[in-house]
């Protein structure tokens, strides 16, 4: 049992003492980053139509565009994209179509070529809200603040990177006309870029 943990303690030791050795400074990378989005309330949404109808929005998608750059142990990343969702409930369909901006720090543990991270951050979230239907056919922009965090991993082979990642998107909840938006959830996403 000794030299069993003796061995895992020298592996661990080596991987640490050559995690930067692995990494070069400065690399800085784009990516492309597409996968779904959950949101999480189960009131996401409330539209006045002859009576007030709520629902949750289901599982949909989310596609970004993100610049990135790590410097050992420390990453940054700026990224903008696009997500969508909508509900039919009660003849109402209540739409979101929004553009996030968001901008990260990373916590990252770089062993070779692997780098998992923890990553925190800010953002503004427009959203291109509509209801239509039971009389109802309005639209508007409004705009939220968003708090970001999560965990990811990214592998590095060469200038390809190839990797994962998991938010959870805290949006202010959105008051239209027709009623309100809460839109705050998760999202998973599968990432690849190039690196230079």
């Amino acid at each position: 049992m000794r030299s069993v943990r003796s061995s895992v303690l020298a592996v661990l030791t080596a991987a640490f003492l050559a995690a930067p050795a692995a990494v070069h400074a400065g690399d800085t990378y784009l990516a492309l980053k597409g996968g779904v989005w959950a949101p999480t309330a189960s009131n996401g949404f409330s539209a006045a139509s002859d009576v007030i109808t709520t629902g949750k929005f289901p599982t949909s998608g989310d596609i970004e565009l993100a610049y990135g750059a790590t410097l050992g142990i420390i990453g940054a990343q700026v990224s903008a994209g696009y997500m969508w969702t909508s509900q039919v409930i009660d003849g109402v369909t209540v739409k979101a179509n929004g553009i996030p901006l968001t901008a990260v720090g990373q916590l990252r543990l770089p062993i070779f070529f692997i780098q998992p991270y923890l990553a925190a951050g800010i953002g503004v979230f427009t959203n291109f809200g509509s209801a239509s239907g039971n009389g109802i056919t309005l639209s508007a922009t409004k705009f939220s603040f968003m708090v970001v965090g999560g965990a990811g991993v990214d592998f590095f082979l060469g200038p390809i990177l190839l990797g994962a990642e998991a938010r959870y998107n805290y949006i202010t909840d959105q008051t239209f006309d027709w009623g309100t938006m809460k839109l705050s959830g998760v999202t998973i996403t599968a990432n690849v870029g190039y690196v230079f």
